[in-house]
């Protein structure tokens, strides 16, 4: 649908950042069939059905993607449980003004790391986060981070941090849905180029070469 190589997202730290083993869902491995079946049994049992479907509304900022991510899942969710998604959409600074407000049932956003450090991406899930719009809340959580925080071996701290992640993804106060990419067309002559998670190469690293001959 998104037609750009976006990756599949079943956890909340992109791969490829450094000193760092990406943490998954536990059901990334069990066939669609059967998350499928399951998710119908956990709808059954919170007391929905398709003659009695549970309703809300899913609001996100406008754009053509994420019109076209809302209308996909809004369709699976009905298709898969019979659920009636409402689809609104509105600008960037409305939505957060809604969030902040807690005026909303279920949102869309995302969230891009400032360096290249898994710590960058547990923070934005802690409690007292001024951009936690999650509102996620666990103490556990908050103490992995700030065991982090101190933790000199690198080895250690990064362990710290994928516990924490593992006990985030347990709680699933979000939908991870996919990672970005990004893609670039560089000449072969073009030195000093390289692919990285941040997507950030200087130009003073770069450099002009000669053409291959013929």
């Amino acid at each position: 649908m998104l037609r750009v190589g976006e990756l599949p997202a079943y956890g909340w730290v992109p791969p490829g950042v450094e000193h760092y083993a990406s943490q998954s869902f536990d059901y990334r491995t069990i066939p669609m069939t059967a998350r499928i079946a399951e998710a119908q049994r956990l709808y059954q049992e919170a007391g929905y059905s398709r003659a009695s479907p549970v309703a809300f509304e899913l609001r996100y900022n406008s754009g053509e993607v994420h019109t076209k991510l809302a209308i996909a899942t809004a369709s699976m969710w009905k298709e898969a449980l019979g659920a009636q998604v409402r689809l609104t959409q509105v600008e960037f600074k409305s939505l957060l003004q809604d969030i902040d407000r807690g005026d909303v049932e279920m949102f869309r956003s995302s969230w891009v790391g400032d360096y290249n450090d898994a710590y960058t991406f547990a923070q934005y899930l802690e409690s007292d986060f001024g951009v936690n719009l999650p509102h996620y809340s666990n103490s556990h959580y908050d103490a992995l981070l700030r065991r982090a925080q101190t933790q000199p071996d690198p080895l250690q701290r990064s362990a710290l941090l994928e516990e924490a992640e593992r006990v985030m993804l347990a709680d699933h106060p979000l939908m991870p849905l996919y990672f970005y990419v990004n893609k670039h067309l560089v000449k072969p002559q073009v030195a000093g180029w390289y692919d990285n998670v941040m997507n950030v190469v200087y130009s003073k690293d770069l450099a002009l070469t000669a053409p291959p001959a013929h």
